[in-house]
Order: structure tokens, then sequence, then C-alpha cells
């Protein structure tokens, strides 16, 4: 899976003193009392903790980790019944699950999760919800400079129409490169058949003949548009806002074809030891007020619905949300396809570079 990044980006690295003030100055009309132990990424959530002991006089002891599978190994170290929460992405609440660590969610204990974004509502087999999601990213985006390309840029078949020769950057990722290249064919994000990887392979090669320049990293995209090396390019949605923030002049394209896109949320372990306490945060996380902060804090677009409401225009129009929201229903959540998946994506990627030069 491409995990996100914190994105402290020039739009949002500010706090807005009232903005905190909000947060921390809530009625202490809900107690709770006691305390809440919280597996989380560093800096995730740290902002929302004030608000959120002070309006349940709930303590949070915050037991940060690496990535997800730090998370768990944690969990099964102290034992069920240690930890209440624990935030995890895209595919690892299934490993979660079969491991027997999580709770599912009674949603009628969670009354902000009625306004999440439906499409951001991730029900598994059984019908109920193991974790809810509150941030949320896009991969597989077109970033472009609409004064060079002479116009809008709506997907991949524009990109790679001849049109643009050598005036391409790619990314230097396999996996996101195996699934730009599969959604424009079609393909639904998950296992690919033998013809399908085929398919894939042949395509890409023929893309990257088309490319001007590969890149590590999406500070070189911006680089290379803001010199004009590039007109367009591989991107992230923070990614994108970050050159924005540095005031480079680019659109950005949501493909027709679709794109891929990662969630993470708070969920509740198994035997959780203070559950009322737990199910109070996990509401008070997927709030509006909380929700609304997610911009300036890590520049992410909020997953609640009722939060953009709340939102100032210029944030709207930094985070581009009108058009994210138009565009919800083209996303494919990722989830983890193993590690053979991810091998041969290495292996077609790499052939695909050789074939096209690169």
């Amino acid at each position: 899976m491409i995990r996100r990044s914190l994105l402290f980006c020039a739009i949002s690295a500010t706090i807005g003193l009232n903005a905190v003030g909000a947060l921390t100055t809530a009625q202490a009309d809900d107690t709770i009392g006691g305390e809440i132990n919280v597996l989380s990424w560093g800096n995730y959530i740290d902002f929302a903790i004030p608000g959120f002991e002070k309006k349940y006089g709930v303590k949070v002891n915050i037991d940060y980790y690496g990535d997800e599978q730090e998370a768990m190994n944690k969990i099964r170290a102290a034992g069920l019944g240690t930890h209440d929460i624990v935030f995890l992405g895209a595919g690892f609440e299934d490993v979660a699950l079969k491991q027997n660590m999580l709770a599912a969610l009674d949603i009628a204990r969670v009354p902000s999760f009625a306004d999440v974004f439906p499409k951001l509502k991730k029900a598994k087999a059984d019908g109920k919800y193991y974790c809810a999601t509150y941030s949320f990213g896009l991969n597989g985006l077109i970033a472009y400079d609409p004064a060079k390309t002479g116009g809008p840029i709506t997907s991949w078949a524009d990109v790679y129409s001849a049109k643009y020769k050598d005036r391409i950057g790619k990314i230097d990722k396999s996996n996101e490169q195996i699934w730009r290249t599969a959604l424009s064919l079609g393909y639904t994000y998950g296992p690919l058949t033998d013809d399908q990887w085929k398919a894939v392979e042949t395509k890409l090669t023929e893309n990257t003949k088309e490319v001007r320049t590969i890149y590590a990293h999406n500070d070189e995209m911006a680089q290379l548009l803001a010199n004009g090396e590039i007109w367009i390019g591989d991107s992230d949605d923070g990614s994108y806002r970050q050159a924005i923030a540095k005031g480079l002049k680019i659109a950005l394209a949501y493909p027709t074809e679709g794109m891929t896109a990662w969630y993470d949320g708070p969920c509740i372990i198994a035997q959780a030891p203070h559950e009322a306490a737990a199910y109070a945060f996990v509401n008070y996380m997927l709030s509006p007020e909380v929700q609304a902060q997610l911009p300036k804090q890590l520049g992410y677009a909020p997953a609640n619905a009722k939060a953009i409401d709340i939102l100032d225009a210029k944030t709207k129009a930094d985070m581009g949300i009108d058009e994210l929201v138009k565009n919800m229903d083209k996303i494919q959540f990722q989830y983890n396809l193993g590690a053979d998946f991810d091998k041969r994506a290495i292996e077609v990627w790499e052939r695909a570079k050789a074939a096209a030069a690169h």
C-alpha cells in the first residue's frame, strides 16, 4: 500500500489560535473520567487531544508507532485488555481482524459516523464496521501546467495521446505505476490475472516511451513543472497542495479512469478496558469540529461532510474541496495485495523502464 506522509504544508502549517481554542474550550458536560490508551502515528491526532480531555475529563495516553505492523506487535505484546484504540490504514484492519484484535463498532454510539462521506464508510463482508475513517488521501492524480498544455487534462488518455511526448514526468514507484495503468485499462483494484498483468506491462511500456523523465519523489515533480522541463506529472493530492502553496501555477486532474486512495482511522481494540471513553474518542475524532481542522493541521480533506460547511472559503479553494467531492465516486481504495504482487509490480515496472530506455 502507498502510505500517506504527514503533510505539514505551507497552507496548513500555522495553527490558528481561534481554531485551537474552539477545540479546547468545549464544555465539560459529558464527563466520563478515567483514561484511555491510544496507539497512533506521531503528530497525527495530537492537536485534538486537549479538547477531548477537557470535554470528557479523560486522560489520553498515546503510544506512538512507526507503522501498522509495529502497532499490531504492540497490541500482541501488551495483550488484549491493555489498549483501547488503534489507528489503522487501508487493509491493515483486515490483518488485525484475522488476529481477533478488533471489536465491531456499535455505530449507534458514534453519531458523527452518520456524516462521514458514504464512499469513506468501509463495511466488511459481515456488514459491520471495524474502523471509522478519520483521514484519507488520493494517489494516481495528474498535475499539469495549463499554460503549457493549452487546456485542461482530464484523463490518462489525454496524457498519453502523443501530444505531450517528452513533456511528461513519471514517479519511480512501481505500485503507483501499475495502478495508474491498470485503472486506465478499466481494471478494478485487486489481484490481477496473468492476462491483465501482460496488458498492464504492454501499456505501461508504451506510455513510458512518451516520458521525458522519471523522478524519485514529488518535490522533484514540482521543480520540473516549475522550470518547464515537464508539463504533466504524476502526483497525489498532498504533493499538489504543497506545490501550489509554494506559488506554482498548476492544476490537478482527477482522471476519468479513476484513482486510488488510502484511508486511516480509529478502531476499537477487542476487550478495550475503557469502552465508554473509546466510543467517545471515536465520535470526537469524526466530529465536524475536529475534521474541519485536518486541512490546517495535516493538509488532509475532511472525511466528515458537515466539516466542509465550517471551512473558510480560502481553505476550501486551496484544498480543492469542491472538485474532490465531485470526484469522490471515482476512488478505489488500496489494500495490501501481498508480497508476491509487490514483487511482480517491481519486475514489470523495471522492464517497462528498460524497454523505454529510462
